[in-house]
């Protein structure tokens, strides 16, 4: 069962308040050029931050699309080994026939 967070009493979510209302006060003290860095090198860190998620959900999307292409293959070579037709397990499978003689 799920812990709730009563923020009157729990002592960790209370620190964790006070910790961002210190930072957004030390960010509102800043003066206006400090405000200008601060505020590129948050853009830098976002956009850093989204290029590296991109690329990881890419990369799952990749792996997965090879995984999914990995299997059709092995269906094909275990169908072939049961006698069933190139022609059947081509359309079957959404392969093409050179796909299927490289399993030969």
């Amino acid at each position: 069962m799920g812990r709730f967070i009563n923020p009157f009493t729990d002592v960790g979510f209370q620190n964790a308040v006070f910790r961002r209302l210190a930072e957004v006060a030390e960010v509102s003290a800043l003066s206006k050029e400090e405000r200008i860095k601060y505020d590129s090198a948050l853009k830098r860190y976002r956009d850093t931050l989204n290029t590296i998620n991109g690329a990881e959900e890419k990369g799952r999307a990749e792996g997965r699309a090879e995984g999914r292409a990995e299997e059709r293959l092995a269906n094909a070579k275990s169908l072939l080994a049961n006698g069933i037709s190139m022609e059947i397990i081509a359309k079957s499978l959404n392969l093409t026939k050179e796909e299927i003689k490289k399993l030969l």
